[in-house]
């Protein structure tokens, strides 16, 4: 399901259309310029917000689509623009240089980021429990992970996920150059169906895997944390540290409404679909875009909070295999000091 959102360009696409940096042209450049208008425009004194969604696919961005869709943010004097990052991996950057106010990412790309120094932190959960798995497919008739030696296994392109395959190979007996990997963005799905994957890693069991059993094949589905890889925030909320130091109403103010849309959605169903298709160009069926959200809802955080010792836990395995060379504290990951009073 391609969730193409109000800016189908991708959010960094729009800041860096009108910041120097790589131009979006024609019609994108066009509907770029036309949502920030809608998004800043519609309320005298608003506060202008630009956002990054989590990839292009599923219903993991419904509370940044239901709050847009339903007034919450104008509610709270907000005009916020949002879409798609060009790529998987560019979330994290455009916070970081500012581009974008706020994104949706991964636990594990924040612990990297602040290895490396990059201003971003945490500053609510979306999913509190990773939704990455190993999928192939049963017809393939591989058996485990020691059967990928000189097979070829798709990822999306975010560095941790390559960093964390090589420990599962390693545990497997394998070594990096017993497979290939081939980086295929948003098409996880299309490089296991029609080519050139074998399987395809830290697709999202509640996505992916859905999509293809709408398919009629048969996934074979094994959680990363079946796979030894500990447990850790699935998706966040992050913000640059700056926002968060000089502006903490801003920030406190963003996430009651994300809470607030998040909440709602857990509640309605077919009022996320609904949000969704008024967002999306759906390249799955609507009854398959339906299961999605079904497997996707409960584990959705309606508070927001995330767990600074699991946090923890997760940065020192990061460090213990080699994913990580620091081992920044979890208070430099992320904050609970902006969420919504219970």
């Amino acid at each position: 399901m391609a969730l193409v959102a109000v800016g189908i360009s991708g959010c960094g696409g729009g800041g860096e259309a009108t910041g120097g940096g790589e131009a979006t042209e024609g019609a994108e450049a066009t509907e770029v310029a036309e949502t920030r208008s809608e998004a800043t425009g519609g309320q005298a004194g608003s506060r202008r917000l630009r956002v990054s969604l989590d990839s292009r696919e599923g219903p993991q961005n419904i509370g940044v689509l239901m709050a847009k869709r339903r007034g919450y943010f104008k509610d709270a004097g907000l005009g916020v623009w949002f879409a798609n990052p060009l790529e998987p991996n560019r979330p994290v950057s455009y916070v970081a240089k500012g581009t974008d106010d706020f994104g949706l990412v991964q636990q594990p790309q924040v612990a990297i980021a602040r290895e490396k120094g990059m201003p971003i932190v945490a500053v609510g959960s979306v999913i509190p429990h990773p939704t990455d798995a190993m999928i192939w497919l049963k017809r393939s008739e591989i058996g485990g992970i020691a059967d990928l030696k000189g097979k070829t296994i798709a990822v999306p392109g975010i560095p941790y996920q390559e960093r964390m395959l090589r420990f599962l190979l390693a545990r497997a007996g394998l070594n990096r150059s017993d497979v290939k990997v081939e980086r295929v963005g948003y098409d996880l799905v299309p490089a296991l169906l029609d080519g050139p994957a074998d399987a395809i890693f830290t697709a999202s069991w509640t996505i992916d895997g859905v999509e293809l059993k709408s398919r009629g094949v048969e996934p074979v589905i094994t959680k990363v944390q079946d796979l030894g890889v500990p447990d850790y925030e699935g998706l966040v909320v992050i913000a640059p540290t700056k926002l968060v130091a000089e502006d903490p109403q801003l920030v406190r103010d963003f996430m009651s409404v994300f809470s607030r849309a998040m909440a709602t959605a857990v509640g309605h169903p077919k009022a996320v679909a609904n949000t969704i298709v008024d967002y999306a160009d759906l390249a799955s069926s609507r009854e398959s875009m339906e299961a999605q959200i079904g497997a996707a809802l409960p584990l959705f955080s309606t508070s927001g909070y995330m767990d600074p010792d699991r946090a923890q836990g997760l940065v020192d395995w990061m460090h213990d295999e080699g994913l990580i060379e620091g081992e920044p504290p979890a208070s430099e990951l992320l904050t609970n000091a902006f969420l919504p009073s219970p």
